[in-house]
């Protein structure tokens, strides 16, 4: 069975860059995909460990609490970026890799993960800090935005 984090940042997230920085940070790991798929991260030896999946705004808090659960849901303040990072099962590595992704996603981008992230918390680069909110991008969703 696969192991599943959500992480609800603050601002859109670069997937590509916080995996280019664990990679950079001395992970082994090569990185593969991306919008509009999802982007893969292998193992040195070509097996997948993480599906990240594209990241999806959502404006309304009533729907993180419907998927997450309201005790959770009541850490987050809307609008937010939802991002699945999925583990493959039977891996060792495979969990620990995406939970380090997406508590990396988290405290760069600000925000948190699921199940069990710190609170909310503010995004810690300046990059992310200080872009301008941008506009919902095309997803499988209308408009890109859950309820917006």
């Amino acid at each position: 069975m696969s192991c599943d984090f959500v992480a609800l940042v603050r601002r859109r997230p670069d997937v590509h860059a916080v995996a280019d920085g664990l990679i950079a940070m001395g992970e082994q790991l090569g990185l593969r995909g991306g919008e509009p798929g999802p982007s893969l991260l292998y193992d040195a030896q070509g097996r997948l460990l993480v599906a990240i999946e594209p990241p999806v705004q959502v404006s309304v808090q009533s729907e993180i609490g419907r998927l997450l659960g309201p005790e959770f849901a009541a850490r987050v303040a809307v609008p937010v970026w939802w991002v699945d990072v999925r583990a493959i099962a039977d891996l060792p590595d495979a969990e620990r890799v995406a939970r380090r992704f997406a508590e990396a996603l988290a405290h760069w981008t600000g925000g948190t993960f699921h199940p069990d992230g710190a609170p909310d918390v503010p995004a810690l680069s300046w990059k992310a800090a200080e872009m301008a909110e941008p506009e919902a991008e095309p997803s499988g969703f209308p408009g890109g935005v859950i309820g917006g």
